[in-house]
């Protein structure tokens, strides 16, 4: 993955701004949920268009799903548990538009960012390799499903243990040796001295990252005046 284009908000603006969404999410009206969605989607096409496109066209593919589930049959049953998760990703799908650009920093800057916020040194480092690292896994599972392609060998609905079996084995294997390779990483680049680090990257907010968070803000606003109007 190239990290050559220089994306507009920094790490620290999107983190702010999931951590605002997730405040807001669970209890806001219609109105700001559409508000929310509409700027990450905003906020997604302005850095990565291609991927705002596809993140578009799997919002659309999950809400004409739910739709065409509820008008179709009785929501019950194994049927009500899937059109509930499907409704819970549709709910939450602003955080997981915001995600997809914070997985495009490079992990340096996420650390950085992470640490102007005072936090302990081991919750950065976590928290910035777990963001960093979730395309990575799927790409890795993209590699076990053209590995299986090859040996003629395809998921079983009938032995579903063993189908995910095929794909949980070598998807432990694989973190089991990107953790081996970021240790030797982390340790070359002196992440356990406590001393203060720098990095290259300028991480200074500009007047973008802030109009972002004021936005932000607004959401929550209008979130609260809707539930004190009821």
């Amino acid at each position: 993955m190239s990290f050559e284009k220089r994306l507009i908000l920094k790490p620290l603006t999107i983190g702010i701004l999931m951590i605002m969404y997730t405040s807001v999410l669970l209890f806001s009206e219609m109105l700001v949920y559409w508000g929310m969605l509409l700027f990450s989607f905003f906020l997604l096409f302005l850095d990565l268009p291609k991927k705002a496109f596809s993140f578009v066209l799997v919002y659309i593919f999950l809400f004409t799903g739910i739709k065409i589930l509820s008008k179709i049959f009785i929501i019950d049953g194994w049927l009500g548990s899937i059109y509930t998760m499907g409704l819970i990703v549709i709910k939450l799908f602003p955080l997981w538009s915001l995600a997809g650009i914070a997985t495009n920093f490079n992990i340096s800057e996420i650390i950085a960012s992470l640490r102007k916020t005072k936090l302990p040194n081991n919750l950065c480092v976590g928290v910035s390799i777990f963001i960093r690292f979730i395309p990575e896994y799927k790409r890795y599972l993209n590699e076990i499903k053209e590995g299986l392609k090859v040996r003629n060998i395809s998921f079983n609905i009938l032995q579903p243990i063993h189908s995910i079996e095929m794909y949980l084995v070598p998807m432990i294997y694989k973190a089991f040796e990107t953790g081996n390779v970021l240790t030797c990483a982390l340790i070359t680049k002196g992440i356990e001295f406590d001393c203060k680090k720098t990095s290259y990257a300028d991480l200074s907010l500009t007047w973008c990252d802030y109009a972002a968070m004021i936005v932000g803000v607004g959401f929550i606003g209008i979130a609260i005046w809707e539930k004190l109007q009821k």
